[in-house]
């Protein structure tokens, strides 16, 4: 069962009550519904941070959905309660990766989820186009989404190596942490410079660790190369490319391993230099 806080700590984009309408032959409500309801919630979403239909018509831009997969967990019957909670998993310069929970109020539980990824396109060109620098101030300042705790696929591991990759990059430490248990272990030669050990254990101290460390590095850019998932071991190995401040860039891998959806034990490795033009 998904914890009911997971939904909570994203915004609330529709409140509603399953109608007569909304029923199919079953006696539940239709899957349309469950398509229009979360539709509504994004396109809420969308409105507070900079993509109003006005704000889009006027710019002659639109949002089209490119991939959706949706999850019904239990059913809802006429006369229940809902909610549609609404949030950002990735924000790329064309693109959103959204996150939506549908609440049964009564029941207190999660009825279903979707994860939808929509492009930014022009409408003239019927091509996808960068967002707006306003827009995309207003999209990285708003409460970012996590990935559902539960098992871990290939395709949600890569894109949570696309996310953590992201995340680290606007410097947002809160977001990584997001995704430890709370007594997980971290281990990295930099943690010994920064806060005396190279092991880090719970996020109380992995914050500090963290936020020590950035106060320090005025300069952090990092590039995805490669995300390499073992189910059997429930292991997520991320390499990347790593710059900090004015030094040269370097290979680095972070091997983190999963247990219920959340990180229970991290290790950063720093690699060779980069040299121009190498492969991987």
């Amino acid at each position: 069962m998904i914890d009911l806080s997971e939904a909570r700590q994203l915004e609330l984009t529709v409140e509603a009550e399953v109608e007569e309408r909304f029923l199919d032959a079953m006696g539940h409500m239709n899957v349309a519904w469950y398509g229009q309801l979360f539709d509504r919630g994004i396109w809420t979403f969308f409105g507070r941070h900079g993509l109003d239909p006005q704000a889009l018509a006027q710019t002659q831009r639109g949002m089209f959905a490119l991939e959706e997969n949706l999850r019904y967990l239990s059913e809802l019957r006429e006369g229940d309660t809902l909610d549609v909670h609404t949030g950002l998993l990735e924000v790329r310069p064309k693109t959103l990766r959204l996150l939506q929970y549908m609440v049964d109020k009564q029941r207190q539980k999660v009825a279903a989820i979707r994860e939808v990824v929509a492009v930014h396109v022009d409408l003239a060109t019927r091509r996808s186009a960068p967002f707006a620098d306003a827009v995309t101030a207003q999209l990285l300042a708003a409460q970012r989404a996590t990935p559902p705790t539960g098992p871990m696929t290939e395709a949600a591991a890569q894109q949570f190596a696309r996310v953590w990759i992201d995340a680290w990059n606007r410097r947002d430490a809160e977001a990584v942490l997001a995704h430890y248990a709370d007594d997980a272990v971290f281990v990295s030669p930099k943690a010994e410079l920064f806060v005396g050990s190279a092991r880090v254990q719970g996020k109380p101290a992995l914050r500090a660790y963290w936020q020590t460390a950035l106060a320090q590095i005025q300069r952090l850019e990092f590039k995805l190369d490669v995300a390499l998932w073992s189910p059997r071991s429930e292991t997520l190995t991320v390499v990347y490319e790593a710059s900090l401040q004015s030094q040269p860039p370097t290979r680095a891998a972070e091997v983190m391993r999963f247990q219920a959806g959340r990180i229970v034990h991290g290790e950063a490795l720093d690699g060779a230099g980069v040299t121009a033009g190498a492969g991987a």
